[in-house]
């Protein structure tokens, strides 16, 4: 069901109490009348504010459903969890010809930094997961990657989304004691540049830098996946210290589509970050596997472009401060695309649910020889 749909209906059964009433004896015939069918008018008339915000309608609309339409004062009925979606269909995928690839995994320093703090058991599944993605990456065969990640160590004179465009960039994972973990990639400035146009040119914030240090937000995720050390690289940083959009987010990807579309390259995209990730005191090494259950039914049933829709602090509550980098991917993606969870960890010492996704995109054509 649209959420536009269902937020219309909600507002105007409050804004009409007899129409309100009516609903309530006769929930499914009011509804039809309202463009709900059956099933969402049974959701109003609950007060199921879990599958309402789930949907994608803010709080402020789906409390009324609660505590006001069923004069729940105590919103009883509502535990905060979340539903996927598996009624209504789904858009037919409508993938950018030349973006070959596209994926996510998650940019655990300690995977790679001292793996030992982690079960055995729990780190050979992750990195099989890594390894099945970088598989799927070589054999499609891209002229260049974007990759996203949030902001760790670099330092930007604003605080919006960053695009490289440097000629090539260089890091390592000093911060964790090893030095030794070190990575250039080549980057692609025009590519880029076009890019932070394209986003500047639909109003949107974008920052360009032509250089910044690696971190582990792109050391980790390169070294394990990247096909070819010359494979150029466009690095895209989200700050959610400053901004925090799930929709953003995925209006960010969307814009790119066009200048993807407008190049003869063969093009990939890997997003980084956890699932369920805090870093403040207190909590970090918690997982909140509930949630990221969710997150990847969500992909898996084709839905991922719909997590957008959520209100910030969903995501924030449950530690997927990270996931805006998955947004982006999923937004040049767009909706109707599946994913395939190749490894769900939950790491505890690490500090984090951590996946590896790959999204399955429509057959993609042969490079012509």
């Amino acid at each position: 069901m649209d959420r536009t749909t269902l937020e219309q209906a909600i507002l105007t059964l409050a804004r009409d109490q007899e129409l309100l009433r009516s609903f309530r004896a006769d929930a499914t015939s009011v509804g039809a009348g309202l463009g709900l069918d059956a099933e969402w008018s049974g959701v109003i008339a609950a007060g199921d504010r879990d599958r309402l915000r789930s949907a994608g309608l803010p709080d402020g609309v789906t409390i009324l459903v609660s505590r006001w339409f069923a004069d729940d004062l105590a919103d009883s009925a509502s535990t905060g969890a979340f539903h996927v979606d598996t009624t209504s269909p789904l858009p037919d995928p409508d993938v950018p010809a030349n973006l070959v690839f596209a994926g996510g995994a998650s940019h655990v320093p300690d995977l790679l930094a001292r793996p030992e703090i982690d079960p055995p058991d729990a780190v050979g599944r992750l990195t099989a997961g890594y390894e099945r993605l970088r598989k799927d990456l070589a054999a499609a065969d891209p002229d260049v990657l974007l990759i996203t990640a949030d902001c760790h160590f670099q330092s930007f004179r604003t605080g919006a989304y960053v695009i490289g465009t440097g000629a090539s960039y260089s890091g390592s994972m000093e911060f964790f004691k090893r030095p030794d973990l070190d990575l250039t990639v080549s980057g692609a400035p025009e590519l880029a540049r076009a890019m932070a146009n394209a986003i500047r040119a639909e109003g949107l914030e974008v920052e360009e830098s032509p250089e910044f240090p690696l971190d582990h937000g792109q050391i980790v995720p390169l070294r394990l996946l990247l096909p070819r050390p010359d494979l150029p690289v466009v690095p895209i940083v989200t700050q959610p210290g400053r901004s925090f959009s799930p929709f953003g987010a995925r209006v960010f990807g969307e814009v790119l589509r066009d200048v993807l579309e407008s190049r003869d390259l063969r093009v990939a995209v890997l997003a980084t970050g956890g699932l369920s990730h805090w870093l403040d005191p207190g909590k970090f090494g918690k997982a909140d596997v509930e949630f990221d259950t969710y997150l990847l039914q969500m992909l898996q049933a084709g839905r991922g472009t719909d997590i957008a829709n959520l209100e910030p602090y969903a995501l924030l509550d449950h530690g997927q401060y990270e996931f805006p980098n998955w947004l982006i991917m999923l937004g040049m993606v767009g909706p109707g695309v599946r994913g395939e969870v190749y490894a769900y960890e939950p790491m505890e010492a690490s500090g984090g649910g951590w996946a590896v996704v790959n999204m399955v995109l429509p057959q993609q054509g042969a490079r012509d020889e």
